[in-house]
């Protein structure tokens, strides 16, 4: 038996771009965007043809337009996410039932029985090739004694590189990477580390004053000091491929909706129960997904992503009432949706509150949507809808 663990982290390089082009060849080499059809809008994947031109995921569409002017624009398609996905977690099954989905894109691996007497790159670089071949999906590995350090390998060489991060590279390979990059950190935190001098993660890896550390990280600050210093004791749990990677209901409407209240009530009741199905799992979730197919059978959705997870109705309601406003037109609706994709398992999870947003905003719109909800009940139709302030 051997003496260490082989851990491997597998990412699916610009995933909702790859499905696309692999579903159809002609998008191979073209700058490719998944996004809104509007200007307004955000990009949620550039690929790397777009990349080459400064265009990356989270840009403002309208940017990412003056950038790379020939840019080819898709809207977002879940359905075809997740037929791509099944794929590549299927063909992992066949290496080991010790793996662990971390999303639609991505699984971790424990290896180390499974690879025999075989290199750990050999192993990497025939999972690598083989997606590529038969799925055209390409991929990033990281190799590693942890899940840690695997995940921070993996996002090392894009697209379709193989890194092995041992501890004893920590220093030489980790440390120098900025802070932006340490897995886990959010965004608004990177700008008060910054604030302590702390630019890299090894300035972070060294910085003696733990107390100013826990002002912005709380009970997660010694956890990321074990973790750059290269010691993480989490295990791969294999009962996670037994969760959902995502969790949706749709129906189809065999005389078509005509009017927009019997489409939000439609949708209301869809919403119920995905977000009853995702309590019951014991999840919670970060991105919401809307269907809507016409009566002329062109299919359209948008999604939309919470800065962090929920199971609260109210909340999901209201993302899935703004995405369906974005898609609304005044066509029969034949097909209504409703996802929730983006999942973790509720005691996992630990959700930072913005000091400038206290938690009583959160009641009282949950508050104010509970007396919509009973007011509409009482009729066969909504009548009541929670407007939004416009800037």
């Amino acid at each position: 038996m051997k003496k260490y663990k082989v851990i491997f982290h597998i990412d699916l390089n610009a995933f909702f771009a790859s499905c696309e082009a692999a579903e159809n060849k002609s998008l191979k080499n073209v700058p490719l965007g998944i996004g809104p059809k509007n200007d307004r809008g955000i990009l949620t994947t550039a690929n790397y043809e777009a990349r080459k031109y400064g265009v990356r995921s989270a840009m403002p569409l309208s940017e990412a337009r003056r950038l790379c002017p020939q840019l080819k624009v898709l809207p977002t398609n879940f359905p075809l996410y997740e037929k791509y996905s099944s794929y590549f977690f299927d063909y992992l099954k066949t290496f080991t039932d010790k793996m662990e989905p971390a999303s639609i894109d991505e699984g971790y691996l424990d290896m180390t029985e499974a690879i025999g007497n075989r290199h750990p790159m050999d192993v990497a670089e025939e999972i690598r090739d083989h997606l590529l071949k038969t799925y055209d999906l390409p991929v990033s590995i990281g190799i590693a004694p942890n899940k840690f350090l695997a995940k921070m390998a993996s996002d090392m060489k894009k697209p379709l590189g193989i890194t092995i991060l041992r501890k004893r590279d920590v220093e030489d390979k980790l440390w120098p990477l900025p802070i932006e990059d340490l897995h886990g950190i959010g965004r608004k935190t990177v700008p008060n580390l910054k604030l302590l001098g702390i630019e890299t993660i090894g300035d972070f890896a060294t910085f003696k004053e733990r107390r100013k550390l826990r002002a912005f990280l709380g009970n997660q600050t010694e956890g990321f000091l074990m973790k750059v210093h290269g010691e993480d004791n989490s295990e791969i749990d294999p009962s996670r491929q037994h969760t959902h990677q995502s969790i949706g209901n749709s129906k189809t409407f065999e005389g078509f909706l005509h009017e927009y209240a019997e489409q939000i009530d439609a949708l209301r009741k869809l919403t119920d129960r995905v977000v009853e199905r995702i309590k019951d799992a014991g999840l919670a979730t970060k991105t919401i997904a809307v269907q809507v197919r016409h009566s002329d059978f062109e299919n359209h959705s948008k999604h939309f992503s919470f800065p962090y997870h929920t199971d609260h109705f109210f909340e999901v309601f209201e993302a899935v009432e703004n995405l369906y406003d974005e898609l609304y037109e005044e066509k029969p609706v034949h097909l209504l949706g409703v996802s929730a994709s983006n999942l973790e398992e509720k005691s996992q999870l630990f959700k930072q509150l913005n000091i400038f947003e206290p938690k009583e905003k959160v009641s009282r719109e949950e508050h104010v949507s509970s007396v919509l909800k009973s007011i509409n009940e009482n009729y066969e139709k909504p009548l009541l809808k929670k407007g939004f302030k416009k800037d």
